[in-house]
């Protein structure tokens, strides 16, 4: 979402991301912990798993198992979830760090979301931003980036890209980036093929993956087969479906009116997408349809947003510089705003056929924003979105653990409560199978073995 904030002032934000606070107080990952009568859900299967105990050495889970299973450690810290179940740790695969003034990061940790991806972002201030939530400066999620995307020419965000217009350029961009730490490498809009094939190539080199938006000279399928494996919003372009001359009256407009008129033609009973659909569970790539940031934009708007409650736990300033910088790509013009609407609820289903058809889904925002992007909130809106979207809630927390985990490569460490992984997991106090809004009825986290309340998290934020 904060590249829908323009960032003027990257240069000038001070390095306290998430506020002022000290981390709150809590139990050192170095502590033995046995979570015990709790009600464990796998996120693999959907079996729920009562009278487990879950045993926690350092940062990492020892043990899992039942009480006539496991013995509970006798130096251990007990932690009673008598009646209660637990979970994963989430993980939001689409959420913007290093640019906006004090990112209030502590607000991810406080709504259980212990991972997050940054597709974006000024590269020194999210490095930075990652040493201060490892070395427990601060209170945050688990942080993978990209740092700045890749676009073509002209680049669509220029303070927040490297212009690679060349596969020469691709190659010592990507080079850069894999040398700076990132994660991952993210491109956009205007990206050319001979440019795309080279950053991919690179990346792939560099142990890599490339995510991002489909290219708007190009179709899905072709990204896809040229190697990208994490595809961004759900960006199908038109000239995938519609007649290349409707298409190159669309593609290129600006994304407030360019999605409302694709979705408005584009016919999910056809052939042509249920071959793109098959195709890209066939190709196993990842999918984060980021329906809360298209609902925020076509469907709820700038007013809503400003409004909703949410936005009480943001400190002031960061709710004034978000209300300040609003774009106008992304407005929605007065005549399209009913067509709008209408091609949300079609991605909706569109997202439901990929589920069905074994395309792997992940959960993401594209936050920090205002109202249901408010970090942390925000996935647990997506949750509810991808269930209101025929996923069940299995599926939904799949999308925001295990399968999140495996789009980052880290599925031996994350995603699961299962020996060996490290310890990220929420106790909660109702059964998110049930209702999938339950999962944010929070008792405690845990990140790597530390504990947090989330009143704590936020206590500092005013």
């Amino acid at each position: 979402m904060n590249l829908r904030l323009l960032p003027v002032l990257i240069l000038l934000t001070p390095l306290t991301f998430g506020g002022t606070q000290p981390p709150p107080t809590s139990t050192p990952a170095s502590t033995n912990v046995a979570i015990v009568n709790a009600t464990l859900i796998d996120v693999r299967t959907g079996k729920e798993s009562p009278g487990s105990v879950i045993v926690i050495q350092g940062d990492k889970i020892a043990r899992v198992g039942t009480s006539a299973e496991i013995p509970v450690p006798s130096q251990a810290q007990v932690v009673d979830a008598a009646g209660k179940w637990v979970i994963p740790g989430l993980m939001d695969m689409h959420a913007h760090a290093g640019n906006s003034p004090e990112a209030p990061v502590n607000l991810y940790l406080a709504q259980g979301v212990t991972t997050i991806r940054s597709p974006g972002g000024n590269i020194s201030l999210l490095r930075l931003l990652r040493e201060q939530i490892e070395s427990e400066k601060i209170p945050g999620p688990r942080l993978f980036f990209s740092g700045p995307l890749l676009d073509g020419n002209p680049p669509v965000w220029p303070g927040e890209s490297f212009m690679v217009d060349t596969p020469e350029r691709a190659h010592s961009a990507v080079n850069f980036l894999a040398d700076q730490g990132v994660d991952f490498v993210k491109v956009y809009n205007n990206v050319t093929e001979p440019v795309l094939k080279e950053i991919i190539e690179t990346a792939r080199q560099r142990g890599l993956i490339v995510a991002g938006h489909i290219p708007r000279s190009m179709t899905m399928t072709r990204a896809v087969d040229l190697g990208m494996k994490s595809l961004e919003h759900i960006r199908v372009t038109g000239r995938e479906m519609l007649p290349i001359e409707t298409a190159n009256q669309i593609d290129f407009l600006p994304l407030g009116q360019r999605e409302p008129l694709l979705w408005e033609r584009f016919d999910l009973a056809s052939p042509k997408f249920s071959e793109l659909i098959r195709h890209l569970a066939e190709s196993q790539v990842f999918l984060d349809p980021t329906l809360t940031v298209d609902e925020s934009d076509f469907v709820l708007g700038p007013e809503e947003q400003q409004k909703n409650p949410n936005n009480l736990a943001l400190p002031q300033e960061w709710v004034k510089f978000a209300e300040s910088q609003q774009s106008p790509l992304f407005e929605v013009p007065a005549n399209l705003k009913q067509t709008a609407r209408d091609g949300f609820k079609k991605r909706q289903e569109f997202v439901r056929m990929c589920s069905r058809a074994g395309v792997r889904i992940i959960a993401g925002t594209d936050g920090p924003g205002l109202g249901t992007l408010v970090p942390g909130y925000g996935l647990h809106h997506e949750l509810r979105l991808l269930v209101d979207s025929g996923l069940s809630p299995v599926e939904a927390l799949r999308a925001a653990t295990l399968t999140a985990a495996e789009a980052l490569g880290k599925d031996k460490e994350l995603g699961a409560v299962e020996p060996g992984k490290l310890a990220d997991l929420l106790i909660v106090e109702a059964d998110p199978l049930l209702d999938i809004g339950n999962a944010s009825k929070i008792e405690l986290i845990i990140k790597g073995g530390r504990q947090y309340r989330p009143a704590d998290l936020v206590r500092n934020n005013h």
